[in-house]
């Protein structure tokens, strides 16, 4: 397939955002317990991770089968939006600590958006399509790790800024 370099080097960025999950863990301010907010970071990092590297991996044996370029990127389309009702499943019932009602509308207006450009690339067959699809999902678990590093030292037994002019 065209486009195998591609898929499998977002796998590999996957499954090394995965790993980040353990970074998460080790870097919590409480070893003895998750609060709710880094919890939910770290499975979402995990899974979101691991199944786009199962999808762009899954791309070749079906490649192998098929024999068809156009086929193989219809069938990936479609792996990405059963992905992305999955993940909205995971959230019909949000967890107010961890969603704001804000961030919940942003959430289901970008999942609809990419569910609905996943459908009409099920008909459409456009690799170029497939591949930002597949780039903008890794964009969750990437940013979940951000915004937990962003985060970091906030907390209440931060340390304190030291004062220039000292």
């Amino acid at each position: 397939m065209e486009g195998q370099p591609f898929f499998t080097t977002i796998a590999g960025l996957s499954v090394s955002l995965a790993g980040f999950g353990a970074v998460i863990a080790w870097l919590r301010d409480d070893p003895s317990g998750w609060d709710p907010v880094n919890l939910w970071r770290v499975k979402t990092i995990v899974r979101h991770a691991l199944t786009i590297a199962f999808l762009c991996l899954a791309l070749v044996p079906i490649h192998t089968f098929t024999q068809h370029d156009m086929t193989t990127i219809r069938i990936g389309s479609a792996l990405g939006v059963l992905f992305v009702i999955s993940d909205m499943w995971q959230v019909r019932d949000p967890d107010p600590v961890v969603w704001d009602p804000m961030s919940l509308r942003v959430y289901i207006a970008i999942n609809v958006a990419l569910t609905l450009a996943g459908v009409v690339n099920i008909v459409w067959a456009s690799l170029g399509l497939l591949q930002a699809l597949i780039l903008f999902f890794l964009t969750s678990p990437a940013a979940i790790f951000s915004n937990f590093v962003r985060e970091m030292g906030a907390g209440p037994g931060a340390v304190p800024e030291a004062d220039p002019g000292e």
